[in-house]
């Protein structure tokens, strides 16, 4: 996917879906860190020109007004820092962003700068003063593979309170594994990447896998959505990386709301009647996988929702879906549960419902 020359370009339909996931996660990530936090960062590293050319909102754009959004329940600073190397896009976004009324206690900065030295200059700053990095969510957004060492997405998401939505542009790793093997080898964290890449079969699912396995060895839970072209072709991917649970639920409810299949692709293929994928049966996918993690165990109905929002793709109200069905008559694709008939309190358990401290049986 080249990178546009105008100022102003068309937005794709696989932007379009990918701003809805950013947005879907700001709706959540905004209220819960101001709760405990006097302050948040929001941090774009390839900030854009704010609009497309048919007036459609850019990432920065939909930063501010989600946070606008919840004004009321955001009384803490905010800072929004918009990183963007094009002088013009940068210009453009600095004029749109100055005609908003924006509340006294955002701190918005503009910088027309490269993303990899910015962020290097932010953290060598910090580390010279000793000082904590600010819960902070950063959307990095390139078009290309250069300028995003994993060494600094490393740097950054070792810092407890901080996380990434990062665009992996897989395809041009696809094409040229042998021309790029230091930038390859450098975006992926990774000495040999280029060459495993360069001898699989699948050299996208292989890049893809090992760019998560870096990730995985430097934050505690990692996801990820396909995005695909006209031609129904996955040109690359955003993945996700943090620390906490909580955040990561949040990350996947968004994506669910992009994709209904669990899937986790979207094609600007798709009817736009019918944006998805596939007919979605999240419980049929989750119930097997839940039969054969739990096998032959009792656990209580926690264990499994825990399972199910920190180590699958699901969430929990399939986890629940997924349940009703192993508990059926004939349970499903060779799995069944028996449910304890009594709530933790001794009361009576009411069919298909699975409440805190209820015992189940995997057969």
């Amino acid at each position: 996917m080249s990178p546009p020359k105008q100022t102003i370009w068309e937005i794709e339909p696989h932007t379009e879906a990918k701003h809805l996931i950013l947005e879907e996660y700001l709706k959540a990530w905004f209220p819960i860190l101001s709760r405990w936090n006097s302050r948040i960062v929001y941090y774009d590293g390839f900030a854009g020109p704010g609009v497309y050319a048919r007036g459609e909102k850019g990432s920065p754009v939909i930063a501010l007004d989600v946070a606008r959004s919840h004004q009321d329940k955001l009384k803490e600073n905010l800072v929004f820092i918009f990183v963007e190397k094009d002088k013009n896009r940068a210009e453009n976004l600095r004029n749109i962003i100055e005609k908003k009324t924006l509340p006294s206690n955002y701190d918005v900065q503009i910088k027309n700068k490269e993303f990899e030295t910015d962020l290097v200059q932010i953290l060598d700053y910090l580390d010279t003063k000793k000082l904590d990095i600010a819960p902070t969510f950063a959307f990095i957004d390139p078009f290309g593979i250069t300028g995003l060492p994993f060494s600094l997405i490393r740097r950054f998401l070792r810092n407890n309170k901080c996380e990434m939505l990062i665009t992996f542009m897989d395809s041009t790793i696809k094409r040229f594994p042998e021309q790029l093997q230091g930038q390859i080898n450098e975006l992926i964290g990774n000495s040999k990447a280029s060459d495993i890449i360069s001898l699989s079969g699948d050299r996208i699912a292989k890049a893809r896998e090992l760019y998560q396995e870096s990730l995985k060895r430097t934050a505690k839970f990692v996801c990820s959505f396909g995005m695909r072209n006209r031609n129904n072709k996955v040109i690359y991917y955003l993945f996700f990386a943090t620390n906490h649970s909580l955040g990561y639920q949040k990350m996947k409810e968004a994506m669910w709301k992009a994709d209904e299949t669990g899937m986790f692709d979207f094609s600007d293929a798709t009817n736009p009647e019918q944006p998805l994928l596939f007919s979605p049966a999240p419980q049929k996918d989750l119930a097997p996988i839940l039969g054969k993690r739990f096998h032959g165990n009792s656990v209580n109905s926690e264990k499994v929702f825990r399972y199910t929002n920190d180590e699958t793709m699901f969430l929990e109200k399939h986890a629940r879906s997924a349940l009703k069905l192993l508990e059926s008559s004939n349970g499903y694709n060779g799995y069944k549960i028996q449910v304890e008939s009594k709530k933790k309190d001794g009361t009576a358990r009411k069919k298909d419902t699975f409440p805190s401290g209820t015992t189940i049986k995997f057969c």
